[in-house]
């Protein structure tokens, strides 16, 4: 039996666009931190035929079929580009909820490139060529197969390691645990009908310049509030879609304003943002655990924090 296992990423800076949704070409740069508290586990043995079960555990894994046929076609290209021969059955779970807006496909497919490294462990790619694959799989999993704070652009994925910030807690307030109606992959192709996509590209571009700039020169709020705006800017494009959905449930809004008046209160807190989801994810620096206690007993009593 092999077993393996890859985290989920939170992504500051959106990945919601595509140039090509053939190849999960992203319409513009994004920028993640990798959270290795949220992980899929995988364990694969030999098997007559190429099969994906659930494997038991707490946030154990149901997929419809056809999420499972994505799945398996995604390992068929993978075994083609690795040339794996034997067929495998592959079991995987989460320790987060599965479809809700937490990266959970990240997490997936990423594992799924460390299973066919595990069977090929001389298969010569570098990581930057181990990501560009997994994307073709789930774009944002690209992003998984390297630590700490990752850009995905157009010359490739990166580790960006002059972001003074290097011990990130992360905590997602879970609102909703439930399969999301709209897929990430349709909310993709959705946004193209709102009249706000039109200079989508260049705002995120110009968050993720300002973003580092304010991670660089230490400006914490400067990056909370740009983070605010991206991910309020993503989440307009579905509101405005034709038709228009949306993430949020009753307890979104709730939270976020709980969370922003106690920024506006200590004139510090976490970044804050969202996923193609109803969940809300905090970012708090190593020296934000004392905070992180707080609003977690205090600001959010009540509610369910991962």
């Amino acid at each position: 039996m092999l077993k393996v296992s890859s985290p989920a990423n939170i992504a500051l800076i959106k990945y919601m666009g595509k140039k090509d949704h053939i190849l999960n070409k992203p319409s513009n740069s994004s920028l993640s931190w990798t959270s290795d508290g949220f992980v899929t586990h995988i364990e694969a043995t030999k098997n007559n035929t190429s099969a994906w079960e659930p494997l038991s555990g707490p946030y154990a894994i149901q997929l419809n079929e056809k999420s499972i046929d994505r799945f398996l076609v995604f390992w068929q290209f993978l075994r083609d580009e690795f040339q794996i021969k034997d067929n495998y059955l592959i079991k995987s779970n989460n320790n987060f909820p599965f479809g809700c807006g937490l990266a959970s496909s990240a997490s997936s497919f990423s594992a799924l490139v460390k299973l066919a490294c595990a069977i090929q462990p001389n298969h010569g790619k570098s990581l930057s060529e181990l990501a560009l694959l997994s994307a073709k799989g789930s774009g944002s999993s690209c992003r998984s197969l390297i630590d700490g704070w990752v850009q995905w652009d157009d010359s490739g994925v990166s580790n960006v390691s002059d972001i003074p910030y290097k011990n990130i807690i992360h905590k997602v307030v879970i609102l909703e645990d439930s399969e999301k109606k709209v897929s990430s992959s349709q909310a993709h192709k959705n946004i193209q009908t709102s009249l706000l996509n039109t200079g989508r590209a260049e705002r995120a571009e110009k968050r993720l310049i300002d973003l580092k700039s304010a991670f660089l020169s230490k400006d914490w709020q400067q990056a909370y509030q740009i983070c605010w705006a991206e991910f309020k800017d993503m989440h307009a494009l579905f509101e405005t879609a034709m038709p228009a959905f949306s993430y949020y449930n009753d307890q979104t809004q709730l939270v976020l304003d709980k969370l922003q008046v106690y920024w506006d209160s200590h004139v510090d807190g976490p970044l804050v943002t969202m996923d193609a989801g109803p969940n809300v994810h905090m970012l708090f620096r190593e020296d934000q655990a004392s905070a992180c206690d707080n609003i977690l007993n205090n600001t959010l009593n009540g509610f369910k924090v991962l």
